[in-house]
């Protein structure tokens, strides 16, 4: 089977880089599936996310967090704020930032930053989802 090169980038290096049998980008307009021979491409993925990766049919899901993806006839390159494996993420962890964000929207006064609390949720949220595909396969 053909495969695509992908890279995810971050601040802080190359977090990923494997040859894929294809692989789900969040992005705005949904999430998109990307395979070889994809056209050339460049567009902003959500702030939030889950990407998908498949190689030899085996999915792997990772949280995403912000960047831009551009697909080239050579591969594939996502620059992100932060990527983590679904397999690594701590499901206790991530289910207690939840709920203090979620703590923190509800119980909101004067001095509370809704837009931090927000963000704190969507992160949340997207590891739990992350990890959620990783032990389910789904």
């Amino acid at each position: 089977m053909s495969k695509i090169h992908l890279q995810v980038i971050t601040p802080i290096g190359v977090l990923y880089d494997q040859d894929v049998d294809m692989f789900l980008v969040p992005t705005d307009k949904g999430p998109l599936a990307i395979s070889p021979q994809y056209t050339t491409l460049i567009t902003a993925c959500l702030p939030f996310g889950v990407l998908k990766t498949v190689i030899d049919g085996k999915p792997n899901y990772f949280a995403m967090f912000g960047g831009f993806l551009e697909v080239t006839p050579t591969g594939a390159r996502i620059l992100a704020d932060d990527l983590e494996d679904g397999y690594s993420i701590d499901m206790a962890r991530a289910i207690a930032a939840r709920d203090r964000a979620q703590d923190r929207i509800v119980r909101a006064d004067e001095g509370t930053d809704i837009l931090r609390a927000q963000a704190a949720l969507y992160r949340a949220l997207a590891r739990i989802d992350a990890k959620e595909k990783s032990e389910g396969g789904k």
